[in-house]
């Protein structure tokens, strides 16, 4: 009987006139986030202090809405506040592409200029946003901090108090006032505008962390070490409220602590340099001298490391053999854009050269440069350059690479053959980057090791940035005093 009912029902599915009781029955669908559902957990991540989960919920929405503009734009300003300059720079620029005439994207590009220190660009920026709504607060208050960045004290002043008047409830209307009165010495001014955000918003690291450092000024070493406290609270991996703190312990005198917490910001952050800097102060004060080199040589490091990332451009010049050139003459005959090779990896920058000269002479002309940001090597190649006269060269500079003097870095005169083609590496060495303490400090260290032959090198480092460093010239003159007494 059993058989044979097992017999009818495989016939009756056969004939599809029963389900098959043995295929499971399919899971309803799982419902797809929205783009807004993102951008909401972005804002709740924002007030929470966590930006980076901010950001990458912003990226999210963008990926599912990439022609919204109301996504850009906020999250160009947390990548400000993150440190992370080049890319707010790149949404805001997509944001005022996709709407170039909502002034909230113009503004937030004004505030991502500033912070990536373009502050010409800046002002402009925001002028055109208040130009486009002259009633929207924040592009005053991004105007009021690129004018106090461009040492323009009464219209940073005058701009940070119409932000306030036009909304008294925003952040960045606090936040950028405080950082006008901050830039002018008004310490405490600073720090009440600064508590004044934090009454809007409680949960922003950035802002208690700019609190601390008007109240460190002012020699309130409880009240910043409490605001550097909260700012861990709401951020563990905050590497500059790590970095403030011990900062604010050394400057005490307190070397132990203040150790304590500037091995967590370089554990935070391997290529944050003030922080390894300020770690070997505290090991240099206790004349451990050994550990103080370790984190000052990668001080140095990572200092130069993160100068050769800002390369912007790179050109060609023709310069006098009989001038020790140390700035480009003002003909550029060729020049290119550094970008990077993949994306948000500044790592390895490649600019494409292109003439600037459009005669049948440089027709056939092009090259490249590629730069390897953590070695410092860099490769040129050119070709069908045409030959000059006696006495001239062509110079390859760097726009955003300087020389420890300040002057911009250059290639020196390239040798090309008879067919105007080349193909050479060269290597920047130490570039302006890395604090003048961090050169003679190394440079001491290494004389108290008994290795002054380590410590030449550094002081002259030292002296290129400042040639009458008191520091570095007594650094050479006990070393000579040593050798001699050798």
């Amino acid at each position: 009987m059993l058989i044979s009912a097992g017999i009818y029902v495989y016939a009756m599915i056969k004939q599809e006139q029963i389900e098959n009781p043995f295929i499971p029955t399919p899971l309803p669908p799982t419902p797809t986030r929205s783009a807004f559902s993102y951008a909401d957990e972005a804002t709740e991540l924002y007030l929470q202090g966590n930006l980076a989960r901010a950001i990458a919920a912003y990226e999210q929405a963008i990926t599912l809405e990439p022609d919204d503009v109301l996504l850009y734009i906020p999250q160009a300003r947390l990548l400000a506040l993150e440190g992370r300059p080049v890319e707010a720079v790149r949404r805001a620029n997509r944001a005022v592409e996709i709407a170039p005439e909502n002034a909230r994207a113009w503004a937030v590009l004004g505030m991502a200029y500033d912070w990536n220190g373009d502050v010409p660009e800046a002002i402009d920026a925001c002028k055109r946003a208040i130009e486009l709504d002259p009633t929207y607060a924040e592009a005053y208050a991004y105007l009021a901090e690129a004018y106090a960045d461009a040492v323009r004290w009464a219209e940073a002043t005058d701009a940070g108090q119409t932000a306030l008047q036009l909304d008294d409830r925003s952040v960045d209307a606090h936040r950028n006032y405080g950082y006008v009165l901050e830039k002018q010495g008004n310490y405490w001014g600073a720090a009440e505008e600064y508590e004044q955000a934090l009454n809007i918003h409680p949960n922003l690291a950035y802002i208690h962390i700019a609190a601390g450092r008007n109240y460190q000024v002012l020699g309130d070493l409880g009240a910043a070490e409490s605001s550097y406290q909260r700012a861990i609270e709401i951020d563990p991996d905050n590497v500059e409220a790590y970095y403030r703190l011990g900062r604010a312990y050394y400057e005490a005198g307190e070397y132990e602590r203040a150790e304590t917490y500037l091995k967590q910001a370089t554990e935070a952050d391997t290529e944050f340099a003030p922080a390894f800097g300020y770690l070997a102060f505290t090991y240099w004060s206790r004349r451990n001298y050994e550990a103080a080199i370790e984190s000052l040589e990668h001080a140095i490091k990572v200092a130069c490391l993160e100068a050769r990332r800002q390369a912007e451009t790179f050109y060609i010049t023709v310069e006098n053999l009989n001038d020790a050139a140390t700035s480009p003459s003002p003909g550029v005959l060729m020049r290119g854009d550094f970008a990077p090779t993949s994306e948000n990896n500044r790592d390895e920058l490649q600019a494409t050269l292109a003439p600037t000269d459009d005669t049948e002479a440089w027709s056939s002309t092009h090259g490249a440069v590629t730069l390897n940001a953590q070695t410092g090597k860099y490769t040129v190649a050119l070709a069908g350059l045409p030959i000059l006269e006696p006495g001239l060269a062509y110079v390859g500079w760097f726009k955003g690479i300087n020389t420890l003097s300040g002057d911009p870095l250059s290639t020196g005169p390239l040798d090309l053959p008879a067919d105007g083609s080349l193909e050479a590496e060269f290597e920047t060495a130490w570039v302006e980057g890395p604090r003048i303490e961090y050169f003679y400090t190394l440079g001491l260290a290494y004389f108290y090791m008994a290795e002054c032959e380590k410590s030449y090198p550094l002081f002259d480092a030292a002296l290129q940035i400042d040639s009458e460093d008191v520091n570095a010239l007594e650094g050479i003159r006990l070393c000579q005093e040593a050798e001699e007494t050798e």
